[in-house]
């Protein structure tokens, strides 16, 4: 009788010893799970009942029967950590973390009474969040004023945390063609709403211009590259203008795509259109498979550098349906570089993991542009349209309706920081963009400014009809040609402006124009007598057109909470050189004064050195001489 009641006792004891395993088990469990997305517990749950002894994935042993499960579920759970916000956070929830995170600065200051320990407190602080605080570059002052800016937190936190979910997502398994194309269902959603409060914001909020014409914020920012229609329309005829320029000098158009090795990829594709991880995965996040292509293509421009093989055109990161980016690649070079060209490509994209399988066959994929078949602009037009709106596309590669797709990519690149477009050669655009806020050029102007000005604008008839387009490559012969670079003869006018940005540091030089340089044939003083002549270069410097806006919210209450990105806008906002004058003329910013609109150097000078033309925007004198001086003076 003992006996049996000693046995029954152990096997008492045993059963709770197993019912308490399980409930430290269950709740361990639970505790690891909690704050993930809803169809990730369950995910991770299934994969933990799958470790189980009986499940499909039990490796056996004399562990606790629940040591796999939980070891498994820890190291996933794991790598998800550094994200102190619930990785199911909406938007919403991060702007509120980030009002949260830059009131404890005020709160830390009671205790931390000098600069140098506040500033490393709340380091410490950023970096328990998972953000790097401040560089040490950036002093005391402005450094805490960023820790203190809610705007500043709410960037850092959008970007880690965007990128820890979309990481958790990929590790799981949910971003592929059979599941959630290029980009996860959570990202997704988040960057829908992060547009949503950005539109919202940007319709609460008006501007009104000196002349008393008001606007919302997303009436000014429709009318710009930000929509998306008109960021095509300029791509495109950017790209023709690549084009047209190469018939005419005979150059060579090729497209090809640069692809990742194959170990970056999470998953591979099989026959049938089905999806199977891949084994050799080896972790590469998308962000970091960008970067790596990026390494590949520093690689091949210095080579053909050195080579002097010039190269112009366009470059588009799209992603494959599991998130890993690859580059499609229109460019131009001259017929004689032609296979020297490829062979760098093939040297450098081949430099990592060569001898795998298929490498040579994927890895880069060239196809020759033969202009008598199809256009190239007509080629990337597609591409072009997929990673922006979809415009006139039903489908995707995978069979994706084309809206939803251009939606899914955009939500990639925003969430990884990718670079969808880049040129490659040529001008710089930002001069284009510039060129097409000066409404005239004044008497006496370079005629590779006149050139320039009239190939960045179009000119419509009275219905409106376009009578002349703006056409790029009358644009890049004005620069100096295709192969200008960093030579181009026109570039971006700046000032410094004397104020500080909403961080205590001097405020960034502000574009107030263009300028260019050009040679002049003059009369100097010494040689008036023999009638002689002389050339000198004349710096030339033409404003743009810019308003100042004031910036005000509409009704209190409208949407609230909404337009705090814009809190600071209640004062007036200008990009114009607004340099105080003084008391004889000249500015603060140089030794010129106006004379008819234009600005004429008055410094000390001799009649052989440089000159100096300034043309403020829209005031330009009417009785300037064929010489460009003003009466035709000089």
């Amino acid at each position: 009788m003992n006996g049996a009641l000693h046995g029954f006792s152990q096997l008492s004891a045993a059963t709770d010893h197993v019912s308490e395993a399980h409930r430290l088990s269950e709740a361990f469990k639970a505790d690891k799970l909690a704050g993930l997305p809803a169809r990730w517990r369950k995910r991770i749950g299934q994969r933990y009942a799958d470790l189980l002894p009986g499940g499909k994935a039990w490796p056996g042993g004399t562990q606790d029967a629940d040591y796999h499960a939980n070891r498994e579920i820890a190291k996933i759970t794991g790598r998800l950590a550094t994200s102190r916000l619930p990785l199911d956070a909406k938007d919403s929830d991060i702007c509120d973390a980030a009002d949260f995170l830059s009131g404890r600065v005020v709160e830390m200051a009671q205790t931390c009474h000098d600069a140098p320990s506040l500033r490393a407190a709340m380091g410490r602080l950023a970096v328990g969040q998972g953000i790097t605080p401040p560089d040490d570059k950036i002093k005391d002052g402005p450094a805490l004023a960023r820790l203190a800016c809610p705007l500043w937190w709410r960037r850092k936190l959008r970007r880690t945390h965007a990128k820890i979910v979309e990481g958790g997502a990929i590790s799981l398994g949910y971003v592929n063609r059979a599941r959630d194309c290029y980009v996860s269902a959570e990202s997704l959603w988040r960057r829908a709403e992060q547009n949503e409060r950005n539109a919202a914001s940007l319709d609460a909020t008006n501007a009104t211009n000196e002349h008393g014409q008001t606007f919302t914020l997303a009436e000014l920012a429709a009318t710009g590259p930000a929509n998306k229609a008109i960021r095509r329309a300029e791509l495109m005829t950017r790209i023709s203008g690549f084009e047209r320029i190469a018939i005419e000098l005979g150059h060579v158009g090729l497209f090809f795509t640069v692809t990742c090795p194959s170990r970056m990829h999470k998953f591979r594709t099989i026959k049938g259109g089905g999806v199977i991880e891949n084994q050799r995965y080896d972790g590469t996040l998308p962000g970091e498979a960008q970067k790596y292509l990026a390494r590949v293509w520093s690689r091949i421009r210095a080579k053909l550098k050195r080579d002097k093989i010039g190269q112009y055109g366009f470059r588009i990161a799209e992603p494959n349906h599991d998130g890993t980016p690859h580059w499609h690649l229109l460019i131009f070079v001259e017929a004689k570089h032609l296979d020297a060209f490829r062979a760098v490509v093939w040297r450098y994209a081949l430099e990592d993991s060569p001898d795998e399988k298929g490498a040579h066959d994927h890895r880069v994929d060239f196809k020759t542009i033969d202009p008598e078949r199809g256009s190239a602009a007509g080629y990337i037009a597609k591409y072009v349209a997929k990673n922006i709106d979809g415009y006139k596309l039903d489908k995707d590669l995978f069979g994706n309706n084309a809206i939803e797709a251009s939606h899914r990519v955009e939500a990639w690149a925003a969430t990884w920081s990718v670079r969808q477009f880049q040129q490659i050669g040529g001008p710089p655009v930002g001069v284009w963009r510039e060129l097409r806020r000066v409404e005239d050029m004044p008497a006496g102007a370079p005629g590779h400014l006149i050139d320039a000005h009239q190939a960045c604008n179009r000119i419509k008839g009275e219905d409106g009809e376009v009578i002349k387009p703006a056409k790029w490559e009358a644009y890049v012969n004005a620069q100096g040609g295709v192969f200008c670079g960093r030579g181009a003869l026109i570039k971006l006018a700046t000032v410094l402006p004397d104020t500080l940005n909403a961080y205590g540091e001097p405020a960034a030089a502000k574009v107030i124009g263009v300028q260019t340089q050009s040679r002049e044939v003059y009369t100097p003083a010494h040689m008036a007598h023999m009638n002689g002549k002389a050339t000198r270069l004349v710096d030339w410097i033409v404003e743009s057109a810019r308003h100042v806006w004031t910036i005000t919210r509409k009704t209190a209450g409208a949407v609230p909470a909404l337009v705090s990105e814009f809190e600071a806008a209640s004062r007036p906002w200008t990009c114009v050189n607004n340099c105080t004058k003084e008391a004889n003329g000249q500015t603060e910013s140089g030794d010129f004064e106006s004379e008819n609109g234009v600005g004429i150097s008055t410094g000390p000078r001799q009649d052989h050195g440089r000159g100096l033309r300034v043309a403020p925007a829209g005031s330009f004198g009417s009785d300037w001489g064929a010489s460009g001086h003003p009466h035709g003076a000089n």
